[in-house]
């Protein structure tokens, strides 16, 4: 009977030795995008930790009480808006995005359990669905761009709001597939790198749209400004009475349209927290979870952790701040009034046979249009 109960020890202890390769790969690991080690990290973060999470989850709720008014503000007044739609569609975005933060940073953040103990899944999902969310916005808002505009950047059947509608949903379902599927196994983690990757090159992507956009309405409208200059030269020569007033016109088109302004504003301020952003994922993915290597270490250093979480989450509130910017109508009623005296002087540009420039009511409604 000993000799029995030795035999049994030795196949327990040989079927469950961590020298088994079967053995260790029963259970897998737990969270297979790499934290870092939460005990020492608390530790030394002190109230960093409690600044960092309560303080962003915080903001996240303004935009978010600020993008419910905005859904509501909007959808009352939509009948009369030239993007009604499709900026309603962005507030929704934006609600969905700052909600779903605030409770990942307040209920448990980045899966710390230092509040709550969730389950994973639900953590992963509201952190990992608010990238499409904010990408979404942005891409609707470009879009509006090139419609109020009629800009042209690629073919027409690419340039739909049908295609974008089957990218944005493409990019949603990818992404939450793939969260979904490391959670419940965590061998395929390297997928990871595939959501990082979308998003690096959607970031790009965003980035150059946005500053070309921004340089062609800003061209147009000089070009614009410059035909209505040489005729007012024209008029002046042709006759001394029309001389004044055609001087008063050109002083009152010399400077840039408030609209065009805006929209050198946000292409110029997107372009640039665009490539930030993806400087940002380029250096976690190569420099602070090494590709994931499942085979090195599962912690990372807390202090790099906390700083690249920190500047993320700055520059998911700046993007939010610049949506806001773009979406708030409250002064609507103004800019439209606006816009209709402008368009009727630019009917001459149209008339002109050697000119084919879009009117600067177009370009100065672009984002006024709301």
């Amino acid at each position: 009977m000993a000799n029995l109960g030795t035999t049994k020890e030795m196949i327990n202890q040989s079927t469950f030795s961590p020298q088994n390769p079967s053995a260790e790969s029963i259970v897998p690991k737990a969270n297979p995008e790499p934290l870092p080690d939460w005990d020492t990290a608390l530790a030394e973060w002190k109230g960093l930790w409690q600044l960092h999470f309560v303080g962003f989850a915080l903001l996240y709720l303004s935009v978010a009480l600020f993008s419910c008014f905005c859904v509501w503000h909007i959808k009352r007044r939509s009948k009369g808006m030239t993007l009604g739609n499709y900026f309603f569609a962005v507030c929704l975005m934006l609600m969905l995005f700052s909600m779903t933060r605030t409770l990942f940073l307040l209920l448990d953040p980045y899966e710390s359990h230092t509040v709550l103990h969730l389950p994973v899944l639900a953590v992963r999902i509201m952190f990992a669905i608010g990238y499409p969310c904010l990408t979404s916005a942005l891409s609707l808002i470009h879009f509006a761009f090139l419609e109020v505009n009629k800009l042209r950047l690629i073919s027409r059947r690419l340039q739909s709001i049908k295609f974008l509608i089957c990218v944005i949903a493409s990019h949603f379902i990818i992404v939450l597939f793939i969260y979904i599927l490391i959670t419940f196994s965590p061998k395929f983690a390297r997928l990871l790198i595939l959501c990082q990757t979308i998003l690096i090159a959607w970031w790009l992507v965003l980035a150059l749209c946005f500053l070309y956009s921004g340089w062609k309405v800003n061209w147009e409208a000089y070009l614009t400004a410059k035909f209505f200059k040489k005729q007012g030269t024209k008029d002046r020569g042709s006759s001394a009475g029309s001389s004044d007033s055609s001087a008063d016109f050109v002083v009152h088109r010399s400077p840039p349209p408030k609209g065009v302004q805006k929209i050198a504003r946000i292409s110029g301020l997107v372009s640039l927290l665009a490539v930030l952003y993806a400087s940002a994922e380029i250096y976690s993915l190569f420099a602070l979870y090494h590709l994931y290597d499942l085979e090195g270490d599962d912690s990372v250093d807390h202090w790099t952790w906390w700083a690249y979480q920190t500047v993320t989450r700055f520059l998911d509130l700046l993007f939010c701040f610049v949506i806001a910017y773009v979406i708030f109508p409250s002064t609507q009623t103004e800019k439209k009034h606006q816009s209709q005296s402008v368009t009727g002087d630019s009917n001459s540009v149209r008339a002109n046979p050697n000119i084919v420039i879009k009117p600067t009511g177009a370009i100065g409604n672009g984002l006024d249009a709301v």
